[in-house]
Formats: structure tokens, sequence, C-alpha cells
């Protein structure tokens, strides 16, 4: 959950609590759908170890390290790490590459690779229950087991592949838009809270200055992997392994005493101190960004010099409840349409419509300063 513990205290819980959680969904559904053993062997395994390649601080890394691609460093781990690398060649030959083909979603059936990666997974369904359960948000809860107990396998198109994973209207639909309302609250309400996304563009920001001085060979210490891999060396599975969120949390710490960088120092102590950035509100409408932007980084250079940059962003946060593409599902025994993909149906509710929220992320300093920007903004647009 990134930085949510900062604004819920009780979200403190780790990947690790999650992934069995996704097994156990997983267990549940491979014989609500009566799979063959060889089938369910590897739906179960393959989301006990979907999140494997994670780096520190959730998907956050990936967006300043695109080198280390949850999904690509899952493959390397399975197939590279020996000691997991020997537990599955004793389960079954070849089974590291097998679960990789999930991941890179060439896994045949492709209707299987849905269960553990499409709008409506073993992922999603333990994660909106297990986030909401911690965080305290009660509207996260849904019908798990209306939601299994509607799931089948049926043809839904001609073809060797036309079988496919389906909701069955009657039995379940009901609890699916329930489940779906569920998600679009927590990133609303949690995910994309304005403290917590507020404390992620700190730590973005941070380790944004922290690649480029990478690229240079003058970051500070504490990451030296990471450093060579900025600058186009490769990096091993031990070492990729290294980096978990306490790692990371450590060097941060470090660098708020000791960086020569005076930007890395800076951001390094206001987020271990917990000053974080402040936001201010500019409404749904994107094009409020253009509106502000230029004023924004004028505000920020007068500030902090060449360094404005790191100290304000311009945020959109989506609030998503479905989304078709990552794995379309389909609907049956609909009363009118008979069979129809959830896309097509939900397209007239909100939640077939994800909205938007635009925020001004900015060092406490600069908030008198902005607020009128965007309050000017928003009164141009209406």
């Amino acid at each position: 959950m990134g930085f949510a513990w900062l604004v819920y205290p009780g979200a403190e819980h780790s990947r690790f609590g999650h992934a069995l959680g996704a097994y156990h969904i997983a267990t549940r559904v491979c014989a609500q759908l009566e799979l063959p053993a060889h089938d369910a062997t590897h739906v179960r395994l393959a989301a006990l170890v979907h999140d494997l390649g994670h780096g520190p601080f959730s998907h956050s890394w990936e967006q300043v390290f695109p080198e280390t691609d949850h999904e690509t460093w899952g493959c390397r781990i399975a197939t590279e790490d020996d000691e997991l690398a020997e537990t599955l060649e004793a389960i079954e030959p070849g089974l590291g590459a097998t679960l990789g083909r999930f991941w890179n979603k060439t896994y045949a059936p492709a209707y299987l690779t849905k269960l553990v990666s499409s709008q409506l997974d073993v992922d999603r369904l333990d994660y909106l229950l297990r986030d909401g359960h911690y965080s305290g948000a009660g509207y996260a809860t849904y019908d798990l087991d209306w939601i299994l107990h509607a799931l089948r396998l049926e043809t839904v198109r001609d073809g060797p592949n036309g079988i496919d994973l389906v909701v069955d209207y009657r039995r379940g639909m009901f609890a699916v838009e329930q489940y779906l309302f569920a998600r679009t609250y927590m990133y609303a309400q949690v995910y994309h809270h304005k403290t917590v996304r507020a404390a992620e563009w700190m730590f973005l920001k941070l380790m944004s200055r922290f690649r480029e001085l990478a690229k240079s060979g003058e970051e500070p210490g504490g990451l030296s992997a990471v450093a060579e891999l900025v600058r186009g060396s490769s990096m091993s599975v031990a070492d990729y392994l290294e980096l978990d969120d306490t790692s990371v949390t450590m060097a941060i710490r470090d660098w708020s005493k000791s960086a020569a960088d005076p930007v890395i120092k800076d951001l390094a102590l206001r987020l271990i101190r917990r000053k974080l950035f402040k936001t201010i509100d500019l409404g749904d409408d994107p094009r409020v960004i253009e509106t502000v932007r230029q004023s924004v980084a004028d505000v920020a250079a007068k500030a902090f010099g060449s360094a404005g940059d790191y100290y304000v962003h311009l945020d959109t946060a989506e609030q998503i409840g479905y989304q078709s593409k990552g794995g379309e599902l389909h609907v049956v025994g609909h009363p009118r349409y008979g069979v129809v993909t959830l896309g097509q149906l939900l397209e007239e509710l909100p939640l077939g419509r994800p909205s938007k929220t635009v925020r001004l992320v900015c060092a406490p300093e600069l908030r008198d300063s902005l607020r009128p920007i965007a309050e000017a903004a928003l009164s141009a647009l209406k």
C-alpha cells in the first residue's frame, strides 16, 4: 500500500500476507471451476508468487526505475534464485518458466491467466478485502462467496480458444458491482488520499534526484546496485532481492544526515520527519494543469532556484472501478443481451467512467503563493 500507513496507521500489512491470501482464493476458485489438478497447481502457485518481483514501496519504485518492472523481475526470480528455482523444479520440471508465462500473458489456456491477472482476479479479490480491513475503510467490503459462486468457464466465441472465464449474471452481478464500487472507493479514499499522494510524490521526487545524480556518478551511498543499474549495468537477482522498504528507508535516513547534495538531503529529511508536502485541490478537469503549469514553475523557481521542480507536482489521480484492458470479462445469462462483456455492461454506469482528481502538490512554504493561482485557474474554467 505504499505510504498509506501514514494516513491509516493500521495499513502496515505485508505482501507476504497478501500472497497467502491470493493463494487461498485461487485454491477456492480452482475448486469452484473444477479445474484439472495440473491446471489448478499452476494457477495456485502463480497466485502465490504473482507479486514476487515488486520493488520497494510498491508501484512508486517502478515509476522512477522502469528497469525494475515487477513482472520482468518476477520471471527472473522464479528461474534465477537458486532456492526458489530448485523448489519449483522439484514440484514440476520447468515450473519456473511455466509460471513466467503467467506474467508475460503467454500461458495457455489463456482463460487461466485471467484468474491471476484481470479485472476480477484473485490478486484484486484478496487485496481489496485485506486493505479495507487493515486501513479500517469499511466500504471495501464485498461478497466474495457470491462472486466465486458466479464464476464459470463457458464457450463465448467460435474457434479453439472459445472457452473463457465468465460471470453468471443472475448469480453474481450484484456482488461484482459491489466489488467494483469497493475498488473505486478505495482508490478515492485510501490509495489516492491526498496525504498518501503527497508522500508518494515526495518519495518520487527524492528518487528522481537520486537517479539524475547516479547518471554522473554523484549519487549518495546506500543504493549502489541501483545506481549501477541506472548507469546501464545489469543487476543480479541477489542484489535485487536486497532492495526492500527497510533497506531503502535506511538509505533515506542516512541521506537526511549526510548527503552532499542539498536537494537529496532536504527531501530525505522532510520525508523522515514527516514534514509532508501539501495539496491544493484543482477539481476534476485535467485541462487546468496547462493553465497553471508555468505559473507554478515560476513560483517554485523563485523559492528553490533550479531545484524548483523537485518541490511541486501537478498530479492527476484516477479512481479506477473497472477497465476493459488487462483481461476483459464476459457476463452470461443477461436477460436482454445474453452474453456481453462486463465493460459493455458498465458503460452507462459511473463504474465505466473513471473519475479524475487533479491536485497541486507542493512544499508547505509554497502553498500560500500557489493557492491564488489555483483559485484563478478554477474560476477561469467554470
